[in-house]
């Protein structure tokens, strides 16, 4: 009976993505954006309210630049596992083929970046996206001549 099936998966995974803590009230010039101080490493405790610590970066003045880098923090890793299922099933000269396919299969929480505008007093530090989809799945049916 289960003769003939094949399985087929993809698992991926990546370490989080950097991310720039930003000053959104800092008017540095059109189409840039301004950068606090960075006054301490900036780590958290890494969870959904609080992933990283807004109290080690000052504001500056707007129009000048503070000392924070480019992507010195990281987001939340990422990772699914995909399956697919599938037969084919000989019909005189034709064939049918039947397959079911789950994405994210252990519906894994994949977390999006945290809001890095320190201007953003209520809501800096916090993850409030996700990186990617719950558990879908899909079945089809192709029929091959």
């Amino acid at each position: 009976m289960l003769a003939d099936w094949t399985v087929s998966g993809i698992y991926a995974f990546r370490s989080g993505r950097p991310f720039t803590v930003t000053q959104g009230s800092n008017n540095v010039g059109q189409g840039h954006t301004g950068l606090p101080n960075r006054i301490g490493s900036g780590e958290g405790p890494e969870t959904v309210d609080k992933w990283f610590e807004p109290a080690d970066f000052q504001a500056v003045t707007s129009g000048t630049f503070g000392n924070s880098g480019r992507n010195i923090l990281r987001g939340p890793d990422w990772q699914s596992l995909d399956l697919s299922l599938q037969k084919n099933f000989p019909v005189r000269r034709t064939n049918l083929n039947v397959r079911w396919d789950v994405f994210n299969v252990f519906n894994t929480v994949n977390l999006g970046l945290p809001d890095t505008n320190i201007a953003n007093t209520a809501t800096v530090g916090q993850i409030r996206s996700l990186s990617g989809d719950p558990r879908l799945m899909q079945f089809s049916v192709r029929f091959q001549f």
